[in-house]
């Protein structure tokens, strides 16, 4: 019964560690896919919030401006790519960038 108990608490242990280690390289290969649609498309879409002044807001004329703005508009074009702003609910980003429709948050996260 020992011999029994020991097989398959090995079983259980194995699996489990499979289990982390293929997760791991899928979760590895997806973030390979989507760099490589980032660069394909030119541009990278940033999901923002546009009411967090001085972060990211709009101007009287709808220009969006701010501190973070100014940052991902450097980045992206140290990356080679084009800014994106996509303004979306806050209290649904996570939903956001998991469906796809944005690729990265910008503000007020961390």
């Amino acid at each position: 019964m020992k011999w029994f108990k020991k097989i398959l608490l090995l079983g259980l242990v194995l699996s489990c560690f499979l289990t982390t280690a293929c997760s791991n390289l899928t979760k590895e290969a997806n973030q390979k896919d989507t760099w490589a649609k980032i660069k394909k498309r030119g541009s990278l879409v940033i999901g923002l919030d546009d009411t967090f002044v001085p972060m990211d807001f709009r101007q009287k004329d709808g220009q969006l401006v701010g501190y973070d703005v100014d940052l991902a508009k450097a980045v992206c074009k140290n990356l080679g790519l084009k800014a994106d702003f996509q303004t979306i609910d806050w209290s649904m980003k996570e939903t956001e960038l998991r469906n796809g429709t944005i690729d990265v948050l910008w503000n007020g996260y961390s």
